[in-house]
């Protein structure tokens, strides 16, 4: 093998090494963040500003706005399934940074979720914006969403870049 090639290859474990990590620096962030704020306010009822956000500790055992209540081992799995396509997609094609860090944010706040459904058979849910009325969150759910949206710009700027 010529030196060339050796450094060739070296840069090409570099570049899929740096993907990784920024997926993965992601994921743990959120998973970190979730779990901790969790674990101070899962239970907390507080109004941070009157009329527009409260905290306000929940279980959902359904997926988004409680649909699908009671389905706790179909979800996890289904959770868990969606973990290991989202691995396999990013690894499987060279993806912008965009879409690296969109899906950490997505896998981060999926594997959250699923650690409370493993452990609590629901999802807690404390982030209360009480001028919407009609659903409660957490850091996770909020990660998923941002991420997703992240994923598909990045998606869409990249498909660009290769016409």
């Amino acid at each position: 093998m010529s030196t060339s090639g050796l450094f060739k290859r070296s840069g090409e474990c570099y570049n899929i090494a740096m993907k990784n990590v920024r997926m993965y620096a992601a994921a743990g962030a959120v998973l970190v963040l979730d779990r901790l704020s969790k674990m101070l306010w899962g239970s907390a009822q507080r109004t941070l500003i009157r009329g527009v956000l409260e905290l306000h500790g929940t279980q959902n055992g359904g997926v988004a706005f409680g649909a699908m209540s009671g389905s706790g081992l179909w979800l996890s799995l289904g959770g868990l399934v969606l973990c290991i396509a989202m691995l396999v997609w990013l690894h499987r094609a060279d993806r912008g940074k965009l879409c690296q860090y969109g899906t950490g944010l997505m896998l981060g706040g999926g594997l959250s979720n699923l650690i409370d459904r493993l452990l609590y058979g629901a999802v807690i849910d404390f982030i209360d914006p009480v001028f919407l009325h009609w659903f409660v969150f957490n850091i996770a759910d909020a990660a998923v969403v941002c991420g997703a949206v992240l994923a598909g710009i990045g998606l869409i700027l990249n498909g660009e870049e290769r016409k």
